[in-house]
């Protein structure tokens, strides 16, 4: 993995806007992952940071990649509460269906927090039927 590489992980992860844009217009992959195999916009999807899942899904980023776990960038954004990155991701063709390994998906981590009505509710209006 590449200096620029790591610069995009670390600035997706903090929610630095600024400094992942200069990380992948100086040739860092959109795509990295973490030693857990977590691509960049699940980092920032965790963080809740629009504007960084803005940018990676803008340069490249793949929706459907998961952790190592399977975890996706939708589950952990529903896990903090993230409902407009949900929104952002589910628009870009995020899998609300999908089930990490232990068979969890974005509906189970989206009990968790305080606005989990409103998760249950876009993911239900979001469903594959």
């Amino acid at each position: 993995m590449s200096d620029r590489d790591l610069e995009v992980l670390a600035a997706a992860a903090r929610g630095d806007a600024a400094a992942l844009a200069a990380a992948l217009e100086a040739g860092g992959d959109p795509k990295a992952r973490d030693r857990f195999g977590a691509p960049a916009l699940a980092l920032a999807a965790a963080r809740g940071d629009l504007d960084c899942v803005e940018r990676l899904l803008d340069a490249g980023a793949e929706i459907g990649k998961t952790s190592d776990a399977g975890n996706s960038a939708l589950m952990l954004a529903a896990a903090r509460g993230h409902v407009e990155v949900m929104r952002r991701l589910l628009a870009a063709g995020a899998d609300p269906e999908h089930r990490n390994k232990w068979g969890l998906g974005a509906a189970d981590w989206g009990q968790w927090p305080k606005n989990a009505a409103e998760i249950e509710a876009l993911l239900l209006e979001n469903r594959a039927d």
